[in-house]
């Protein structure tokens, strides 16, 4: 979760002024990692001016000294996430890889116009209880049999996670199942149930991000470059057509596996569902405002799935074509009107992480200039020919286990997204496989971040409650990749080919 920038005095955050040493020790981290920053800077600078092989030139040489620089500051965040990003479209630009206007220009890709409806509507959603009262009520459809129990929690979790951030699905889904775990007398460390239960709810939240193009960043970024790469338009109905059958398969597989690797130590948790209608009763009946923002929440996400037809009808029409991203800055304003909307500009101003818009366009322009500087034309040349002859399936399903397992370096879902997308899709048309099977596998590998607490903050907020321990989750972790890989390419790939 992201730090306060300061604190005013009285605040919880704020501290005295320290002495000497004190400062010298608070400021150690700090210079550590201004030196690997500058250091880094440096090696990148020493790459690009090697002299290019056979196939690159000097500004793909250049290219390479930036992704340098973005896959150690995602991995070392020496400098905020987000400000790497800023990096990203800077070095672009000093190394002549774009002009200025263009490297800022993904700041204002039709990307982050889906990204930043996804934070407002998880605003609008948080800021009146909603998102909580739909995870307890899909949660109150089980009854009190453990394993039903961890699923309806699961399930909850994944279906909230389609619609607001991974972080925020956990954040919310985590005390209602350490609630359910105490009437259980589940104990901490101890309790293969605890295990199960919170490592389940991390999983969920990451999961449930892959059912639409607003759950997780990795999703818009893997439409991006597909319809870049091959032209084909990737609309938000046509995404969740395989996008939500991922999400039940891979919740149920992993509810599975969980309960196969933690077996419960009893069948019925005495009181599990009489908690949840406890605190569903406690939120009360539905206040008018929370009425105007469920119905506001309805009406973007219909004319989300409205794009097929108003694209067929009004075919010939650019905003037609883009209805997706046209509704997405419609479900903005709408939010925040006055009289119609229930945000205020203030309350979401503080509540949005606008930091993400700018580590999604870091990664676009990332990807973008790997593939304009034919850095990517170049890695692909060369994987493909140790590929050569695989089947086309654990070909995909190759792209997708080394995105997954790159999550561990990058510990971003989004960094590594805007790494291994491209790299896959040229990875793809070299090996004549269809590169939008291989964009979407490559996009959901990128979102299987199961293997550390590190990986992504719903992994960080189960593990916070401290009903399991790291290797616990890495133990399920690795053993859930393969099994989810296996699962997105076998219900994935088919439906791709089908449907663009």
């Amino acid at each position: 979760m992201p730090e306060t920038a300061g604190a005013a005095l009285g605040e919880p955050g704020f501290r005295p002024r320290a002495g000497g040493r004190d400062r010298v020790r608070r400021l150690g981290p700090a210079w550590s990692k201004a030196l690997v920053a500058l250091a880094t800077l440096a090696v990148a600078y020493a790459v690009s001016s090697l002299p290019p092989p056979e196939g690159l030139d000097q500004r793909g040489m250049a290219m390479l000294g930036v992704t340098v620089v973005a896959i150690v500051f995602w991995a070392t965040e020496c400098v905020p996430i987000p400000v790497t990003g800023v990096v990203v479209m800077l070095l672009t630009t000093l190394y002549g890889v774009f002009p200025l206007a263009r490297s800022i220009s993904f700041v204002a890709s039709k990307v982050n116009a889906l990204v930043l409806a996804g934070l407002v509507i998880a605003a609008g959603l948080s800021a009146h209880r909603l998102d909580r009262l739909i995870g307890l009520r899909i949660a109150s459809l089980v009854g009190d049999r453990a394993d039903r129990l961890m699923l309806g929690t699961m399930l909850a979790t994944a279906a909230l996670s389609m619609w607001i951030p991974n972080t925020a699905a956990a954040a919310l889904m985590a005390p209602v199942a350490a609630g359910i775990l105490e009437l259980s007398g589940a104990g901490k460390g101890g309790s293969n149930l605890g295990k199960a239960v919170m490592i389940g709810v991390a999983y969920a939240a990451t999961i449930g991000g892959l059912g639409t193009p607003v759950g997780t960043p990795p999703v818009p970024i893997a439409i991006d470059n597909v319809e870049r790469v091959t032209g084909t338009r990737i609309g938000f109905a046509a995404w969740m057509a395989w996008g939500v059958p991922v999400v039940l398969a891979l919740t149920l597989a992993t509810w599975g596996l969980l309960l196969l690797l933690y077996p419960p130590e009893s069948r019925v948790i005495a009181g599990g569902s009489e908690r949840i209608r406890r605190e569903l009763g406690a939120l009360g009946r539905l206040t008018g405002i929370q009425r105007r923002a469920v119905a506001l929440f309805l009406l973007v996400a219909l004319l989300w799935l409205l794009d097929p037809l108003v694209s067929s009808a009004f075919r010939g029409s650019s905003w037609a074509a883009d209805w997706t991203y046209v509704v997405s800055l419609l479900a903005v304003v709408l939010f925040t009107a006055p009289a119609v909307g229930v945000l205020d500009w203030r309350e979401l101003s503080k509540e949005v992480d606008w930091g993400v818009l700018l580590l999604v366009a870091g990664g676009l322009a990332l990807g973008e200039g790997l593939r304009e500087t034919g850095v990517v034309s170049f890695l692909s040349s060369a994987v493909a020919a140790r590929l050569a002859g695989a089947n086309p399936y654990a070909a995909v399903a190759a792209l997708a286990a080394v995105a997954a397992l790159s999550t561990t370096v990058f510990c971003s879902i989004t960094a590594t997204a805007s790494a291994m997308v491209p790299v896959a899709l040229g990875i793809a048309s070299a090996l004549g496989l269809d590169p939008r099977v291989a964009g979407v596998v490559a996009g959901v590998g990128s979102s299987l971040a199961f293997v550390l607490p590190a990986s992504t903050p719903p992994n960080a907020i189960a593990y916070s409650f401290g009903y399991f321990r790291n290797y616990e989750m890495a133990k399920a972790g690795l053993l859930l990749i393969p099994l989810a890989v296996a699962l997105t390419v076998l219900v994935c790939a088919p439906i791709v080919s089908a449907l663009v």
